[in-house]
This record gives structure tokens, sequence and C-alpha cells, in this order.
């Protein structure tokens, strides 16, 4: 293994982030969801939060569900409590962590 990852042949940081890059940006996965995933695949800790981290640069977690949410339901906010509530299992299902789905869908009146 290591004469394979020293031909270049293995490289599990690239791995992750290219699968961190395809989740989180084309797929509207959450930073949760992309941590289990790459830690399904046998990937260390720090190899996955360096991914997430290096694909998140300068990018809005609110941003990235709110464009996840948008194509599922459309741009406006949902405003009915059983659409929030759709709406919030929605991007929790996705990874997304409650802290940014909330922000996302706002304060419920």
């Amino acid at each position: 293994m290591v004469r394979l990852a020293e031909r270049g042949y293995v490289d599990d940081a690239a791995l992750a982030e290219r699968r961190a890059e395809d989740l989180l940006l084309r797929r509207g996965a959450g930073r949760l969801k992309v941590a289990h995933e790459l830690t399904r695949r046998g990937l260390a800790d720090s190899v996955i939060a360096g991914a997430i981290a290096g694909v998140l640069e300068g990018r809005s977690e609110v941003a990235l569900g709110r464009a996840a949410l948008g194509r599922r339901f459309g741009e406006a906010v949902p405003a009915s409590p059983t659409e929030r509530a759709r709406a919030y299992r929605f991007l929790v299902g996705r990874g997304h962590p409650p802290d940014i789905v909330s922000e996302i869908l706002g304060e419920d009146d």
C-alpha cells in the first residue's frame, strides 16, 4: 500500500476532497453527510476534516443549504408550518447541521 501511495496511485486526501466537493457542491449534501460518507469509506478523521474545510473555504454553508432547498422546494422559503417541517426534515436528512437549517429557514413565527 505504501508503494502505491508513493507512486500516486492511492491518495486519500485527493479522493476525500473530490468526493466532498461532489456531495457538497453538486448534490446538495451537508457536511454531516459528507463526513459520514467519507468515514464509511474508511478515511481518517483528519483527512475528512481537511477535505470538508477545503471545499467549504470561502463558501457559506447557509448558501449551500439554501441552494439545495431551492432545487427541491423552489426559491421561496416555505411559509406554512407543514412545508417548513418538510424543508427542515429534507435539509437535516441531507446532512445539514440543525443550527444551519434553522438559520436557512429563519425564525418560526
